[in-house]
């Protein structure tokens, strides 16, 4: 299969580039075939955010989007009240006065949205502009020609569990392109391969796990609309980066969650209770007060910022959104910067094609597009943000304040390095949502009889964490995918919900993440 400009990602990144990029090409009375692929059964069931939006980018990809008849702009919540909290140990909650709350964290002008939602919208444009998207089909790996992009191959679909072929057994297909558009998402399998290759980074990605759950409030509730609320401190120590978030959502609904940097030293610490444990807070319980569950999830966020991006593109392919590291930790925001970066992606393809080229060279003027539309300023004036945090929280706050000033780079090591052997939160509490119940409202599915995609390539090292660490991915995976057993981890890769957390954070890296076949996973419809 032979295309024009393939881009991988049905996500925020992968949809505006393709509808940019139509635009462009119809602009200059061109075309080009342009087809999206991605993993999900449905565009939306893969995407999860908080989401505090900065909605601006959509008035330059869709003008007039906000008063058209049926557009996503009904469903969004505009930011009318922005506090954040101090929960303390004993129960009290301390507000911030606003004037001491960095300006990166303040809302008001934001909107408050279903990331799902905006994604299944955004690709009903890109269908009428003439893209072709296609769901249910996974890519397991780039093809090369040295440093050149040529396309894609596809996970063979209809293997049995020993990895033989079936009845329905079908070979991942080749697809190729004159140029392709990275934007796999977070820890996105393509994407990680790319940077693997072309390098450029000078600091190693590093990671959060955000833990989100929907709740639907009773008519008379204590949360109000129109409202968002972060909070620091409790549950987590200060050695531990992250904090909770709840905001309003349309139709009585709320979103609430809990963001940790992989980079915790605690071996049993689970992030699916530590949510639950902050529900327990009397601030918080009082807020979610009548409130029914309706919808859970996890992904992580990558945070490394500036010195964590590869070089950005390469022969015949670019890389957009979370797959390139596009998060802004200061403003704990990256739906722009995917829109922005996948604008961005398209004005440079746009260029080359007129061109007739699509060679590095040609490519180069991606990073002209996103000095232009302030990807790279935010980022850059962010270079630091997440660096000083890695000596906790105590230290990190002050200094967060000022870390755009400082000239130098601050070094950052591997999430997984930072696991220590004896440190243990030993929480004694029982949640009221255990992870088998978290997954089941994920919705994720994946076929019994196929082969885990979830691989550990040596026993002897499960063997070897389990003496020293006590397994920490029985503890760390939100959704216990994997349980220690005499033999070794058992793994039930059926409830992964393509968090990535795990081959993040293994002590060993003894767990890889490959991509299952297409039309599995998670299938959040309200995230």
């Amino acid at each position: 299969m032979d295309v024009d400009v393939l881009i991988i990602g049905a996500g925020p990144a992968g949809l505006s580039a393709a509808i940019r990029l139509k635009q462009k090409l119809s602009a200059l009375k061109m075309d080009a075939s342009v087809v999206v692929l991605d993993k999900a059964a449905q565009p939306g069931y893969h995407n999860l955010s908080g989401a505090a939006f900065e909605a601006a980018c959509l008035d330059e990809l869709l003008p007039g989007w906000r008063t058209e008849a049926g557009s996503f702009f009904s469903e969004m919540v505009p930011v009318q009240e922005d506090e954040l909290y101090f929960l303390a140990p004993g129960g009290k909650a301390l507000r911030f006065p606003e004037i001491i709350v960095p300006g990166g964290m303040k809302h008001k002008g934001d909107y408050l949205i279903s990331l799902s939602r905006l994604v299944a919208w955004l690709k009903e444009k890109a269908e009428k502009a003439g893209v072709d998207v296609y769901t249910g089909l996974s890519a397991r790996e780039l093809i090369w020609d040295k440093n050149a992009v040529k396309g894609v191959r596809l996970v063979d679909q209809g293997r049995n569990k020993d990895g033989g072929k079936g009845e329905n057994f079908q070979a991942g297909e080749e697809v190729l392109a004159k140029v392709t558009i990275l934007a796999d998402g977070s820890r996105g399998v393509l994407s990680r391969e790319y940077s693997a290759k072309i390098g450029g980074n000078v600091n190693p990605q590093v990671y959060s796990i955000g833990i989100k759950q929907v709740f639907k409030l009773p008519p008379q509730n204590n949360f109000g609309a129109n409202r968002v609320i972060h909070t620091l401190g409790f549950p987590s120590r200060p050695d531990v980066f992250g904090g909770g978030f709840f905001y309003s959502m349309g139709q009585n609904h709320l979103a609430a969650g809990l963001i940790l940097g992989l980079d915790w030293k605690y071996t049993d610490l689970n992030p699916e209770q530590e949510f639950e444990y902050l529900k327990t807070h009397p601030f918080v319980a009082k807020l979610l007060e009548g409130a029914q569950l309706v919808a859970a999830g996890a992904k992580t966020i990558p945070e490394g910022g500036f010195f964590a991006l590869p070089r950005l593109w390469t022969d015949g392919a670019l890389v957009a959104g979370d797959g390139a590291g596009f998060v802004n930790m200061e403003k704990i925001k990256g739906i722009h910067y995917a829109v922005l970066s996948g604008m961005s992606a398209a004005d440079a393809v746009a260029e080359a094609w007129g061109k007739g080229d699509c060679s590095a060279d040609s490519l180069a003027s991606y990073e002209q597009n996103l000095e232009a539309r302030g990807v790279l300023k935010d980022l850059r004036h962010a270079k630091n943000y997440r660096a000083v945090f890695q000596w906790g929280v105590l230290f990190g706050a002050p200094l967060s304040r000022i870390q755009a000033f400082m000239p130098l780079r601050i070094p950052m090591g591997l999430d997984h390095e930072h696991t220590t052997r004896g440190a243990s939160l030993k929480r004694n509490f029982t949640p009221a949502v255990n992870r088998e119940t978290f997954a089941s409202l994920s919705g994720t599915f994946h076929r019994e009889d196929e082969p885990s995609h979830l691989i550990i390539p040596d026993n002897d090292i499960c063997q070897r964490c389990q003496k020293e660490l006590q397994s920490p991915c029985t503890a760390f995976c939100p959704v216990e995918v994997y349980r220690w057993k005499p033999e070794g981890v058992h793994i039930s890769a059926s409830n992964c919900v393509h968090c990535g957390t795990c081959a993040v954070k293994c002590p060993f890296q003894n767990i890889v993440w490959t991509p299952p076949e297409g039309g599995e996973g998670p299938k959040y419809k309200m995230m």
